[in-house]
């Protein structure tokens, strides 16, 4: 019975020795490779079943530890098996022994792990072997395609790795010139660390974006630790470089607070045309265990090794290698390496486990499809290629397999692509940022505390852009300068440095140191610097204004030298021989007679002084030396006079003295300063611009010094001043208060143009998308309505003040009535003085003829009230010897002289003496 079953085992042997052509391959792995014997052994079967010529019989060889000694007698064995090909070991092993050795022997040498040295001198050595690892080379040049790419727009990040050896794949990335402007960090780690260290290290870097490159057993440890520091946030990107991520286990991570962006590669792909060049994408279910980089890789070995073998052996015999270690040459060899480098993917059988793989000259495999994907959930975002370079998977066509609208459409929510709510940095300041007040039995919460331009712009934001935010004033109501003692910042740029917040607005100008430490958007408001002054008062109105060019004590000693001349006047005139006038009283009597008494000379002064002259003037040279100098001071009082009022009554419609910043710095009598910390403080203190330090070094210098601590302090010390301190400020702050308070005003034109924009932390990637709203916003009109709205009050209406002060220009009678109260007053003492002088010559005449005051009262009225006379008779009154009255002889009384009339007068004298007697 035994030996009729070796006899029919014989025969079989002999039937299937004859039905096909056993061909040995051998393959070395490390004793722990069981997944990747695994995955060799399930390739064999699978080409074994498809193909009826050939039959692969595997040669496996095991290894304990990495023994260059033990891997060449291993590799010498199998090269006197009699092997045609050698597949492995993997990348543990640190010696190139297999391949010198397969080169000599012209065996093919197949790789399924990484390549330690790619170089071209290195590879022009191994002719016979083959690697359908990627290469690491277009491995670095794909991250960085990645990273650099609009979908990403990375610049600048830490790379955290646990092996040096794997800094190779990743070497495009820290020679990006780009990235070592603004710096990349590297941080490693070692298996077993605390990790929660390495992220308080990244956290305190301020950090938001992180390369992690670590192995997958420890892939999810790794990452858990960062949940320690608040790294899990909508704002925190991870990108994973390990092509097993999908085996370590990270997507137990998945929850509603996991929502920071995690991306991470691998080779599967499921992607139809155009990526995949219209071939038949694989469509299996995850049946088979052949999912890590190295299965897929050793299955894809065999796979194209077949191909390659049916391909070479369809014309000719195969021979089987006779060779021992280091002797001997098999020459189909370098046929089967050609072959491999020139198969089509399209027409492989069974296909390849990483789809696409095409080996290079060198047979290096450097086309290869990445893909791109979340591991949190699965879900495909973007493949890459060297050809089409990266590719949304929105952009893909919709011929997409069933399989990979799975991945895409999958059933868990991605919580990074939900609307986010953004921390919003800002400060108290009008009219950007205020508390809004509450009615009587009213108490507002959350957002609806504030009101002001830069509240309505976010919510405008947050409708145009589909995200919700929360508003925080910072602690300090500060904008963000850098101490330079301490080199840290404060306010607004502190809390985006600290990813406290994700938002920074108010009135924040973008600068350059700013820009150094955030990121800003488009701005949404472009100005410049002005000047806020106090606004002169026009003096107070009186009536007697016209007294005001000259003080109290000018016009009194005036009124003293014109009565001291006036009287000096009349001494020197009696001095004055050729002042005196001789007049004839009869033939035998003349008299000498100056007309110097203190009437007149008042009067020549005073009309020398208003300019006037007068009727009789001095003969004498002393006289009239002392009226030229007289006259003299007469001209320059009354021209100094003149002046003097003039200016005095256009002085508060006269421009101030200072018009621009040249005048400002100029002068001593007014101080001036800006918000301390502010962009206008920075935009004086790093200039270097003449008048800028100038301006800057007085800002310093003063006492008390220059600086607020707000907008608003800056105004009320203004308005404090009275003209005394001078404010810098934005353009659009400046047009905010001069609005809503008429006495102030701004000085000259704007200077030092800048602009406002949001702040947003360094290499934000929702900083486009904001940017974006806000053309948006300017597009449709919003921004000149929330200026408009902001900015121009209605509360008070400065254009009636200006109206006002246009008037005050023209001479009103509040400016001159004075004038007037002087000409009615005079003419008013004159018509008294006029009276009393008719009062009393009413009484002389009652005295002199003798008869009742009202009688001669009574004829002197009658005479006064009669206009139409133009001639007065001697006497208005009746006579009681007569019953005829004077008024009759009117016409006559004109032509009496003055001796006639005291001829006559002595006559009737003379008459009523010898009458009574």
């Amino acid at each position: 019975m035994k030996l009729f079953l070796n006899i029919l085992i014989n025969l079989l042997t002999i039937k299937l020795t004859a039905q096909f052509q056993v061909i040995k391959i051998g393959a070395l792995f490390f004793n722990d490779e069981l997944d990747i014997l695994e995955a060799f052994e399930t390739a064999l079967n699978d080409v074994n079943e498809l193909n009826t010529e050939y039959y692969l019989e595997p040669v496996k060889h095991f290894l304990s530890e990495d023994d260059s000694i033990t891997l060449q007698q291993l590799t010498c064995d199998l090269l006197e098996n009699g092997v045609a090909a050698i597949f492995g070991p993997s990348s543990k092993t640190t010696s190139d022994i297999v391949a010198i050795l397969c080169n000599m022997t012209g065996i093919p040498h197949l790789q399924f792990d990484w390549s330690g040295d790619e170089t071209e001198s290195n590879l022009r050595k191994y002719h016979y072997t083959v690697n359908v690892a990627p290469s690491e080379q277009v491995l670095s040049n794909a991250m960085w395609e990645i990273l650099k790419s609009k979908d990403f727009d990375w610049k600048s990040f830490t790379i955290v790795y646990e092996s040096s050896t794997n800094l190779a794949r990743m070497q495009h990335i820290l020679a990006w010139k780009q990235f070592h402007k603004s710096g990349v960090k590297l941080r490693k780690f070692s298996r077993g660390d605390d990790y929660r260290v390495l992220w308080k290290i990244i956290n305190n870097s301020r950090e938001k974006f992180v390369i992690l490159d670590c192995p997958q057993d420890i892939l999810m440890e790794v990452v858990n630790a960062s949940k320690f520091f608040n790294m899990t946030g909508p704002f925190n990107h991870l990108f994973l470089t390990n092509l097993d991520t999908h085996l370590s286990g990270i997507d137990v991570l998945y929850s509603m607070d996991f929502t920071a962006h995690v991306a991470a590669i691998r080779l599967r792909s499921f992607m139809p045309a155009p990526v995949h060049d219209e071939m038949d994408v694989f469509e299996a279910e995850e049946q088979d265990k052949i999912v890590s980089i190295r299965t897929q890789c050793i299955y894809d070995s065999v796979v194209m090794y077949f191909n390659a073998l049916k391909q070479v052996f369809e014309s000719i015999q195969f021979l089987e290698p006779s060779i021992s270690c280091g002797r001997g040459f098999w020459p189909p060899g370098q046929e089967l390496i050609k072959q491999m480098k020139q198969l089509n993917p399209k027409q492989i059988t069974p296909p390849y486990k990483t789809q696409r793989l095409l080996l290079n000259d060198f047979g290096i495999r450097d086309d290869f499809n990445l893909e791109i994907y979340n591991p949190l959930i699965d879900r495909l975002t973007h493949v890459w290629n060297k050809h089409h370079g990266l590719v949304s998977f929105d952009k893909i066509s919709e011929n997409s397999t069933k399989q990979a609208k799975k991945r895409k459409f999958g059933e868990k929510e991605d919580f990074s692509q939900k609307k986010v709510k953004y921390t919003v940095a800002t400060r108290i300041g009008e009219p950007f940022f205020m508390w809004r007040p509450e009615p009587e039995g009213v108490h507002y919460e959350g957002n609806e505390r504030f009101e002001g331009y830069a509240v309505d712009l976010i919510y405008k934001l947050g409708e145009e852009c589909r995200f919700d935010f929360v508003l925080e004033p910072v602690p300090d109501n500060a904008y963000g300068s850098r101490d330079p003692v301490t080199d840290e910042w404060n306010g607004i740029i502190r809390e985006l440095i600290d990813n406290n917040a994700q938002l920074g607005i108010c009135d924040l100008t973008i600068t350059q140191a700013r820009r150094s430490v955030v990121d800003f958007t488009v701005p949404f408001m472009q100005l410049g610097v002005s000047i806020l002054h106090y606004k002169p008062k026009p003096p107070a109105k009186s009536l007697f204004a016209f007294l005001h060019p000259f003080a109290v004590e000018v016009w009194f000693y005036l009124l003293v030298a014109l009565l001291i001349m006036s009287m000096g006047f009349k001494v020197l005139g009696r001095l004055s021989q050729e002042d005196w006038e001789v007049k004839v009283i009869n033939k035998e009597t003349s008299i000498a007679e100056t007309p110097w008494f203190l009437r007149n000379t008042l009067w020549l002064h005073i009309g020398s002084i208003l300019c006037v002259g007068c009727d009789i003037l001095p003969r004498g040279f002393p006289m009239r030396l002392f009226t030229a100098f007289w006259w003299i001071f007469a001209l320059l009082m009354s021209q100094t006079y003149i002046a003097k009022l003039a200016s005095f009554i256009t002085a508060s419609k006269m421009e101030g003295s200072i018009k621009d910043l040249h005048d400002l710095v100029d002068q001593n009598k007014i101080t001036f300063g800006t918000v301390k910390g502010g962009s206008t403080s920075q935009l004086f203190s790093e200039s270097n611009e003449t008048v800028y330090r100038l301006a800057w070094n007085k800002m310093v210098s003063f006492k008390p010094e220059g600086f607020t601590a707000s907008n608003k302090e800056g105004m009320d010390r203004v308005m404090r001043g009275k003209g005394g301190f001078a404010f810098l400020l934005e353009t659009p702050i400046l047009q905010y208060y001069e609005q809503r308070n008429c006495e102030l005003m701004h000085i000259g034109q704007p200077f030092g143009e800048k602009h406002y924009g949001i702040a947003v932390p360094l290499n934000a990637p929702f900083r486009s998308n904001i940017s974006v709203g806000i053309l948006k916003l300017s597009e449709k009109g919003v921004l000149y309505a929330l200026k408009n709205k902001w900015f121009n009050s209605n509360e008070t209406n400065c254009d009636l003040d200006e109206k006002s002060a246009e008037e005050d220009i023209q001479f009103t009678m509040e400016s001159v009535g004075g004038l007037f109260v002087v000409l009615i007053g005079g003419i008013a003492i004159a018509v008294v003085i006029g009276i009393c002088e008719f009062l009393w010559n009413v009484q002389k005449i009652a005295v002199n003829e003798k008869i009742h005051p009202m009688v001669a009262l009574k004829s002197e009225f009658q005479f006064f009230i009669r206009f139409w006379l133009r001639r007065k008779p001697l006497k208005t009154y009746y006579h009681r010897d007569s019953n005829s009255t004077c008024l009759g002889s009117s016409t006559q009384s004109s032509a009496v002289t003055a001796t006639q009339v005291k001829e006559k007068r002595k006559k009737s004298k003379r008459k009523r003496r010898e009458k009574d007697s």
